[in-house]
């Protein structure tokens, strides 16, 4: 059967219809038209019943606010709509149709909470198991532990232009900084040199969240740590948070970012080593939500972020398209003394005695110390001792132990090979380290490729990839500056006399800081017998007006071990001019045996009588007695000496006098402890008995003018003992400064003094025992030939002051009285 179709029919009749030749249809083709057509109207059917009747005018409504927002804050083009932000209905639709709004807007909340839930568990899975562990060395890949067994706390610093309330000693703390108006601050960046502990620290803070171990952190739904050399400034956020940390995880990307968009104040972001980021040339324009989250643009703006770097790539992270003020800048300044007796202890958990011995090692040694303070030199040293019980004397055999042992993991180069591929890369090291700035980043173009490719894969190299325009290139680093400082010492013993003098010694003329070389010269020095050490100490020695030249010179000559003699100069150097050691550790007090061993072998050229041109020895700061007995013997031979300062932590009473026998040019005598007694209560300190022990032998000094026994507080007391000191008539002037003595001890005091003719000068400051001692002071009277008493800081009262003056006022000569700090 045939019919006609009016171009106004609306429904279908289910008998077969022939096509018309003048539509040009067929049967099949008007079937799938009809099938198109009811799909259509179910669709829209099924949208009325959940959102309303004016679907079109909804969308229309939700595209003009949509441009509105855009036209308001065209620099957040990327912005989501926030779960809160669903589009609303028109003011015409019923409560009905309200109603059926709110249905679907619970329905994206419940989606998008679903995702954050699963995404949290996730996350909290992640670091709680794979990402708890630790990569304990970058060229030991087996070699993990767990973040709680070798984790140990950082010294953070909040540095000092930072204009911002509030003190950081922990990670914590930087969540609680506020700007001057009180408000939070949410952007904070960690600065600090490699190997210092970066990732660990931001390994430590998502640790810490997903096990709910720091209350502050609670308030993060989500805590994302992304490795940021993996991103570019074209990268996405979130696709990011999929491609490090959420993988193929079953969770809807538009789901989670709506979340985090409304909520952005919940998400913590961790972004690790922007020295690393893969781009160098930053365009703003072309900037994606990772770099607008840090510029607090786009929608994440409201988010916490922490960014870390390497102090080279500060400059740049804190463009003004970058991170703006406000912001928390941190510095990490590595183990303290305390931590890095942490990190031994549970580096060696099983063993506690080769923790002992190790710290024990480092705390004898400033250098040590110093390189202890980097968590990933301090490993090093574990490693070493792990294997040995033992630390090499110089600090260029301790590099080149870490050196073969960093090749041997990854290589199977023989010494020589090692040795070739060291000098290799110092020549680029050296240059850096010359040049105006000190470079310490280069491009792989700067290598030999061949010795590039060996290094990188043993370790001690390191690249970073970086875009510069159209072109990604790397750039390589030494792990650590040391390491750098090291192969390029290397190198320069390799080079000849005229190399030396054009790379080297001609610098050193212009620059006048060459404390912040010292690494480097004690590498050139060091295990050399050639003419290299020679004309580095002569360089050191030409200008006596350096500050801190003295230890310079001796631990370059130690680091030598050089058996010939220094040159005359040199000698001249370091014995003419007044040795003083401050806070002398194993390191210093070694060079100078060192030094005074080649010079005084006579085997090897040297001779007593170098030792005559010593006039000034301060060795107070020394707390070894090992040290003291060994250097006791070359004092003994120091005939001229006209000043001397001794503590009793160095040298026993008896060394003390061996040491004061036949000094008839001695002037001024100091024997005082090492440290103040509150720095160092358990030290070594005079006693009475060892007083009557030493006077005996001050009596044949006839230039000996000044006493100085100052701290030591176990002479308080001492009674009529003091009466020895009148054995010395020639002393003008006794020091008793904190000497804790008691109102019983002036009258002896007193007594003894006025014996001894030519005394003009008493000082007893510091003593606060004394304050209140009322006419006791009157004893000051027997001292007619007084001319000075310093009183300072002894808490006197005003009757105290009262009796002094009174007895003073009646000396025959005119008394200085000083009376600061009462």
């Amino acid at each position: 059967m045939t019919m006609a179709i009016s171009d106004n029919m609306t429904t279908a009749v289910s008998s077969t219809i022939a096509p018309s030749r003048s539509t040009g249809l067929d049967a099949g083709l008007l079937a799938a038209i009809g099938t198109i057509v009811a799909v259509t109207g179910l669709i829209l059917a099924c949208l009325t019943y959940w959102c309303g009747n004016n679907v079109i005018g909804r969308l229309r409504q939700w595209v003009q606010n949509r441009r509105q927002r855009s036209h308001n804050q065209p620099q957040d083009t990327e912005e989501r709509i926030p779960l809160s932000e669903t589009p609303t209905h028109s003011q015409g639709n019923t409560g009905e149709q309200r109603g059926s709004g709110q249905r679907c807007n619970t329905g994206s909340r419940d989606a998008a909470q679903h995702a954050a839930d699963k995404c949290e568990k996730v996350l909290k899975k992640i670091y709680t198991t794979t990402g708890s562990y630790v990569q304990m060395l970058p060229w030991i890949d087996d070699d993990q532990k767990h973040i709680m067994d070798i984790y140990t706390k950082l010294q953070l610093e909040k540095d000092r232009e930072c204009d911002l309330k509030g003190d950081v000693g922990s990670y914590s703390d930087v969540f609680k900084i506020k700007s001057r108006e009180g408000h939070p601050i949410n952007r904070a960046i960690f600065r600090g040199t490699p190997g210092i502990g970066k990732t660990t620290l931001f390994d430590k803070i998502a640790y810490d969240w997903a096990t709910g171990a720091t209350a502050l952190l609670k308030r993060f739904k989500f805590v994302f740590v992304l490795k940021m050399r993996y991103l570019n400034q074209k990268s996405d956020l979130i696709d990011a948070l999929f491609d490090q940390l959420l993988h193929s995880a079953e969770i809807s990307k538009a789901d989670l970012t709506a979340f985090i968009t409304a909520r952005a104040g919940e998400v913590l972001f961790l972004l690790d080593g922007f020295n690393e980021f893969m781009t160098d040339d930053l365009v703003e324009k072309n900037f994606s939500s990772i770099l607008k989250t840090l510029n607090r643009k786009g929608e994440y703006k409201d988010c916490c972020a922490f960014v870390s770097t390497r102090p080279s790539h500060y400059d740049k992270l804190v463009k003004k398209c970058l991170i703006q003020r406000p912001f928390a800048l941190v510095n990490m300044l590595g183990f303290s003394d305390k931590d890095i007796k942490t990190y031994a202890k549970k580096f060696y958990s099983d063993d506690h005695s080769k923790a002992n011995g190790l710290l024990k090692r480092i705390g004898s040694s400033h250098v040590l110390v110093d390189l202890a303070k980097s968590p990933m030199l301090l490993l090093l040293m574990c490693v070493l001792w792990k294997e040995s019980s033992n630390l090499p004397e110089t600090m260029s055999w301790l590099y080149n132990k870490v050196v073969k042992y960093i090749f041997n993991r990854k290589t199977s180069m023989s010494p020589a090979q090692i040795s070739n591929l060291v000098i290799g890369i110092g020549r680029i090291a050296l240059d850096g380290l010359l040049s105006l700035n000190q470079r310490l980043s280069f491009e792989e173009a700067d290598f030999d490729k061949d010795v590039l490719d060996k290094a990188l894969k043993a370790g001690i190299l390191t690249s970073e990839r970086v875009v510069r325009g159209l072109d990604v290139c790397k750039n390589v680093y030494f792990f650590h500056k040391t390491f750098q400082e090291f192969c390029a010492g290397k190198y320069y013993q390799s080079l000849n006399a005229e190399e030396t003098e054009e790379k080297l010694e001609r610098f050193f003329r212009k620059d006048r800081n060459l404390r912040k070389f010292e690494y480097l010269l004690r590498f050139c020095c060091g295990d050399n017998q050639g003419p290299t050490t020679q004309s580095i100490l002569h360089m050191l020695s030409n200008d006596v007006r350096r500050i801190g030249m003295l230890v310079l010179v001796l631990d370059c000559f130690f680091e030598s071990q050089c058996d010939t003699l220094p040159t005359d100069q040199v000698i001249e150097f370091v014995l003419s001019r007044p040795i003083v050691f401050i806070g002398v550790r194993r390191d210093i007090s070694a060079s100078l045996i060192y030094f005074l061993d080649r010079i005084t072998d006579q085997a090897k050229g040297g001779r007593n009588t170098y030792l005559d041109r010593v006039h000034k020895l301060d060795i107070s700061c020394c707390h070894s007695r090992q040290f003291g007995e060994r250097l006791s013997h070359y004092v003994k031979n120091m005939r001229f000496l006209s000043k001397f300062t001794v503590s009793p932590s160095t040298f026993n009473k008896t060394q003390i006098e061996a040491c004061l026998d036949n000094k008839t040019d001695l002037q001024k005598l100091t024997i005082r402890p090492s440290l103040k007694p509150d720095l160092m209560p358990n030290q070594v300190e005079l006693t009475v008995s060892d007083i009557l022990h030493i006077v005996n032998t001050l009596n044949n000094m006839p230039k000996l003018v000044e006493v100085d026994l100052s701290w030591n507080g176990t002479l308080g007391g001492s009674d009529s003992t003091w009466s020895q000191l009148a054995k010395i008539k020639q002393i003008q002037k006794v020091k008793l400064k904190n000497c804790n003595l008691t109102e019983g001890d002036i009258p002896h005091i007193a007594d003894t003094l006025r014996n001894m003719p030519n005394l003009v000068e008493l000082d007893l400051s510091g003593i606060k025992i004394l304050a209140g001692s009322g006419s006791t002071w009157s004893q000051l009277a027997k001292i007619k030939q007084i001319l000075k008493v310093d009183l300072r800081k002894c808490n006197l009262t005003e009757i105290d002051i009262a009796h002094i003056t009174d007895t003073l006022k009646n000396m025959p000569q005119p008394v200085e009285l000083d009376l600061w700090g009462n």
